[in-house]
Protein backbone atom coordinates (compact mmCIF):
# COMPACT_ATOMS: atom_id res chain seq x y z
CA UNK A 1 0.00 0.00 0.00
CA UNK A 2 1.30 3.36 -0.80
CA UNK A 3 1.54 5.75 1.81
CA UNK A 4 1.69 9.91 1.26
CA UNK A 5 3.73 11.26 3.67
CA UNK A 6 1.12 14.33 3.97
CA UNK A 7 0.63 17.39 2.22
CA UNK A 8 -1.21 21.24 2.02
CA UNK A 9 -5.00 20.70 0.81
CA UNK A 10 -8.24 22.48 0.66
CA UNK A 11 -11.65 20.61 0.44
CA UNK A 12 -13.46 21.37 -2.80
CA UNK A 13 -16.65 19.28 -2.32
CA UNK A 14 -17.56 16.04 -0.56
CA UNK A 15 -20.34 13.47 -0.63
CA UNK A 16 -21.66 10.75 1.42
CA UNK A 17 -20.45 7.04 0.33
CA UNK A 18 -21.54 3.86 2.50
CA UNK A 19 -22.21 3.63 5.94
CA UNK A 20 -21.03 6.94 7.71
CA UNK A 21 -18.43 7.61 5.11
CA UNK A 22 -17.99 10.64 2.76
CA UNK A 23 -15.88 10.92 -0.49
CA UNK A 24 -13.98 14.13 -0.82
CA UNK A 25 -12.76 15.51 -3.97
CA UNK A 26 -9.50 17.80 -2.60
CA UNK A 27 -6.63 20.01 -4.40
CA UNK A 28 -3.55 19.22 -3.15
CA UNK A 29 0.02 21.31 -3.71
CA UNK A 30 2.09 18.02 -5.06
CA UNK A 31 -1.05 15.77 -6.14
CA UNK A 32 -3.35 18.30 -8.18
CA UNK A 33 -7.24 17.48 -7.65
CA UNK A 34 -7.97 14.03 -6.39
CA UNK A 35 -10.76 11.54 -4.81
CA UNK A 36 -9.91 10.23 -1.06
CA UNK A 37 -12.34 8.41 0.86
CA UNK A 38 -13.14 8.88 4.03
CA UNK A 39 -14.43 6.02 6.24
CA UNK A 40 -16.53 7.40 8.94
CA UNK A 41 -16.29 10.91 8.59
CA UNK A 42 -19.67 12.10 9.28
CA UNK A 43 -19.45 10.61 12.29
CA UNK A 44 -16.41 12.32 13.46
CA UNK A 45 -17.23 16.11 12.11
CA UNK A 46 -16.83 16.92 8.30
CA UNK A 47 -14.10 18.90 6.92
CA UNK A 48 -15.09 22.19 5.56
CA UNK A 49 -14.29 23.85 1.97
CA UNK A 50 -12.44 27.10 2.37
CA UNK A 51 -9.57 26.22 5.10
CA UNK A 52 -6.63 24.49 4.40
CA UNK A 53 -5.47 21.08 5.80
CA UNK A 54 -2.55 18.82 6.27
CA UNK A 55 -4.43 15.06 4.96
CA UNK A 56 -2.32 12.40 4.54
CA UNK A 57 -4.00 9.21 2.68
CA UNK A 58 -2.99 5.46 1.44
CA UNK A 59 -3.68 3.52 -0.90
CA UNK A 60 -3.64 2.99 -5.23
CA UNK A 61 -6.19 3.44 -7.55
CA UNK A 62 -8.63 6.48 -8.03
CA UNK A 63 -9.89 6.17 -4.42
CA UNK A 64 -7.38 6.29 -2.06
CA UNK A 65 -8.04 6.52 2.43
CA UNK A 66 -7.84 9.57 4.09
CA UNK A 67 -5.21 8.65 7.24
CA UNK A 68 -5.10 11.82 8.94
CA UNK A 69 -6.54 15.52 8.20
CA UNK A 70 -5.36 18.42 10.71
CA UNK A 71 -6.71 21.76 9.79
CA UNK A 72 -4.23 24.32 9.47
CA UNK A 73 -4.28 27.40 11.00
CA UNK A 74 -4.75 30.89 9.05
CA UNK A 75 -6.68 33.95 8.81
CA UNK A 76 -9.70 32.13 6.42
CA UNK A 77 -10.72 30.59 10.14
CA UNK A 78 -11.73 33.53 11.24
CA UNK A 79 -12.54 35.32 7.83
CA UNK A 80 -13.70 33.46 5.89
CA UNK A 81 -14.32 33.82 1.83
CA UNK A 82 -18.25 34.67 1.22
CA UNK A 83 -19.80 31.15 0.43
CA UNK A 84 -20.79 31.64 -3.05
CA UNK A 85 -17.56 33.12 -3.94
CA UNK A 86 -15.82 29.86 -2.65
CA UNK A 87 -18.76 28.11 -4.42
CA UNK A 88 -17.39 29.56 -7.54
CA UNK A 89 -13.44 29.22 -7.14
CA UNK A 90 -14.11 25.45 -5.83
CA UNK A 91 -16.38 24.33 -9.01
CA UNK A 92 -13.78 25.97 -11.72
CA UNK A 93 -11.42 23.72 -10.21
CA UNK A 94 -13.91 20.51 -10.01
CA UNK A 95 -15.24 21.03 -13.86
CA UNK A 96 -11.18 22.43 -15.62
CA UNK A 97 -8.55 20.07 -14.09
CA UNK A 98 -8.12 16.39 -14.05
CA UNK A 99 -7.54 14.02 -11.66
CA UNK A 100 -4.06 12.80 -10.69
CA UNK A 101 -2.32 16.44 -12.42
CA UNK A 102 -0.35 17.98 -9.90
CA UNK A 103 -0.86 21.92 -10.48
CA UNK A 104 1.43 23.50 -8.00
CA UNK A 105 1.09 27.11 -9.78
CA UNK A 106 -2.89 27.09 -9.88
CA UNK A 107 -2.78 25.63 -6.10
CA UNK A 108 -0.85 28.76 -5.16
CA UNK A 109 -3.02 31.19 -7.41
CA UNK A 110 -5.68 29.48 -5.60
CA UNK A 111 -5.07 30.19 -2.06
CA UNK A 112 -3.91 34.03 -3.14
CA UNK A 113 -7.44 34.18 -4.51
CA UNK A 114 -9.25 33.15 -1.29
CA UNK A 115 -7.28 35.09 0.85
CA UNK A 116 -7.68 38.00 -1.17
CA UNK A 117 -11.77 37.90 -1.44
CA UNK A 118 -11.72 36.92 2.93
CA UNK A 119 -9.94 40.00 2.93
CA UNK A 120 -12.08 42.22 -0.01
CA UNK A 121 -15.08 40.31 -0.73
CA UNK A 122 -16.43 43.01 -3.16
CA UNK A 123 -13.07 42.78 -5.06
CA UNK A 124 -14.84 40.81 -8.02
CA UNK A 125 -11.55 41.62 -10.08
CA UNK A 126 -9.40 38.87 -8.25
CA UNK A 127 -11.93 36.26 -9.54
CA UNK A 128 -11.23 37.63 -12.88
CA UNK A 129 -7.44 37.41 -12.35
CA UNK A 130 -7.89 33.57 -11.37
CA UNK A 131 -10.14 32.86 -14.49
CA UNK A 132 -7.24 34.13 -16.48
CA UNK A 133 -4.50 32.68 -14.63
CA UNK A 134 -6.67 29.67 -14.63
CA UNK A 135 -7.01 29.56 -18.37
CA UNK A 136 -2.95 30.17 -18.71
CA UNK A 137 -1.66 27.84 -16.62
CA UNK A 138 -3.67 25.08 -18.20
CA UNK A 139 -3.03 25.91 -21.54
CA UNK A 140 -5.97 27.57 -22.83
CA UNK A 141 -5.02 31.30 -22.74
CA UNK A 142 -5.56 33.21 -25.93
CA UNK A 143 -2.62 35.18 -27.10
CA UNK A 144 -3.50 38.81 -26.65
CA UNK A 145 -0.74 40.56 -28.38
CA UNK A 146 -1.23 38.78 -32.55
CA UNK A 147 -3.86 37.72 -34.69
CA UNK A 148 -4.46 33.86 -34.64
CA UNK A 149 -4.96 33.49 -38.37
CA UNK A 150 -1.78 35.78 -40.07
CA UNK A 151 0.14 36.52 -36.59
CA UNK A 152 0.35 40.01 -37.50
CA UNK A 153 0.41 42.35 -33.93
CA UNK A 154 -3.03 43.16 -33.29
CA UNK A 155 -4.38 46.99 -33.27
CA UNK A 156 -8.20 45.88 -32.74
CA UNK A 157 -8.80 42.60 -31.46
CA UNK A 158 -11.54 40.65 -31.95
CA UNK A 159 -12.54 37.73 -29.81
CA UNK A 160 -13.26 34.05 -30.78
CA UNK A 161 -13.86 32.07 -27.77
CA UNK A 162 -11.62 28.71 -27.60
CA UNK A 163 -9.74 30.19 -31.18
CA UNK A 164 -8.26 33.13 -30.36
CA UNK A 165 -8.06 37.07 -30.64
CA UNK A 166 -8.16 37.84 -34.53
CA UNK A 167 -7.64 41.20 -36.58
CA UNK A 168 -10.16 43.46 -38.10
CA UNK A 169 -9.25 41.89 -41.28
CA UNK A 170 -9.42 38.38 -40.21
CA UNK A 171 -12.76 38.75 -37.77
CA UNK A 172 -14.53 35.86 -38.24
CA UNK A 173 -18.67 35.82 -37.69
CA UNK A 174 -19.95 36.27 -33.85
CA UNK A 175 -16.25 37.74 -33.28
CA UNK A 176 -16.78 40.62 -29.90
CA UNK A 177 -14.17 43.38 -29.77
CA UNK A 178 -12.53 43.37 -27.18
CA UNK A 179 -10.52 46.27 -26.06
CA UNK A 180 -6.85 47.15 -25.99
CA UNK A 181 -6.90 48.36 -22.39
CA UNK A 182 -8.49 44.92 -21.61
CA UNK A 183 -5.95 42.78 -23.70
CA UNK A 184 -3.24 45.06 -21.45
CA UNK A 185 -4.35 44.60 -18.37
CA UNK A 186 -5.01 40.38 -19.07
CA UNK A 187 -1.49 40.26 -20.04
CA UNK A 188 0.08 41.74 -17.40
CA UNK A 189 0.79 41.15 -13.39
CA UNK A 190 -3.38 41.68 -12.73
CA UNK A 191 -2.15 43.03 -9.58
CA UNK A 192 -3.46 45.57 -9.51
CA UNK A 193 -7.43 46.27 -10.28
CA UNK A 194 -8.37 46.88 -13.88
CA UNK A 195 -8.90 50.72 -14.88
CA UNK A 196 -11.99 51.85 -14.57
CA UNK A 197 -14.62 50.94 -17.25
CA UNK A 198 -13.43 47.21 -18.13
CA UNK A 199 -14.98 45.20 -15.55
CA UNK A 200 -17.95 44.22 -17.96
CA UNK A 201 -16.11 43.99 -20.64
CA UNK A 202 -13.65 41.24 -18.72
CA UNK A 203 -16.18 39.55 -17.41
CA UNK A 204 -17.85 38.66 -20.29
CA UNK A 205 -14.72 37.71 -22.17
CA UNK A 206 -13.54 35.24 -19.84
CA UNK A 207 -16.82 34.10 -19.50
CA UNK A 208 -17.24 33.19 -22.84
CA UNK A 209 -13.97 31.89 -22.78
CA UNK A 210 -14.65 29.40 -19.80
CA UNK A 211 -18.02 28.43 -21.52
CA UNK A 212 -16.66 27.69 -24.31
CA UNK A 213 -14.73 25.11 -22.07
CA UNK A 214 -17.26 23.73 -20.30
CA UNK A 215 -18.86 22.42 -23.54
CA UNK A 216 -22.56 23.55 -22.59
CA UNK A 217 -22.50 22.93 -18.70
CA UNK A 218 -22.81 25.68 -17.08
CA UNK A 219 -21.55 26.69 -13.51
CA UNK A 220 -23.99 26.71 -11.14
CA UNK A 221 -21.82 28.89 -9.08
CA UNK A 222 -22.11 31.77 -11.53
CA UNK A 223 -26.09 31.43 -11.74
CA UNK A 224 -25.99 31.86 -8.29
CA UNK A 225 -23.71 34.72 -8.11
CA UNK A 226 -25.44 36.49 -10.89
CA UNK A 227 -28.54 36.31 -8.70
CA UNK A 228 -26.98 37.35 -5.72
CA UNK A 229 -25.44 40.30 -7.27
CA UNK A 230 -28.58 41.49 -9.26
CA UNK A 231 -30.53 41.38 -5.41
CA UNK A 232 -27.84 43.36 -4.10
CA UNK A 233 -27.81 45.89 -6.72
CA UNK A 234 -31.25 46.10 -6.12
CA UNK A 235 -31.17 46.73 -2.77
CA UNK A 236 -28.60 49.26 -2.58
CA UNK A 237 -30.22 51.37 -5.16
CA UNK A 238 -33.53 51.64 -2.61
CA UNK A 239 -31.57 52.53 -0.42
CA UNK A 240 -29.80 55.32 -2.03
CA UNK A 241 -33.37 56.34 -3.11
CA UNK A 242 -34.49 56.62 0.73
CA UNK A 243 -31.19 58.38 1.37
CA UNK A 244 -32.50 61.58 -0.80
Amino acid sequence: MERNRGERAWILHHHPFGDGGLILEVFSEEHGRLGVLARGQRRRGRLEAGRPYWLRWAGRGELPVLQGAEEIPCSLTLQPVPALLLFYVNELLLRLTERGDPQPMLFAEMEDTLQALAAEPEAYWRLRRFERRLLEILGWAADLQCCAACGCALDEGYAQPGSGLFCAAHRRSGATPLSAAARVWLAGAMQAPPPRGLAGELRAYLAAELDQLLAGRPLESRRLLAAYLRRDRKRKTGEEMQAR
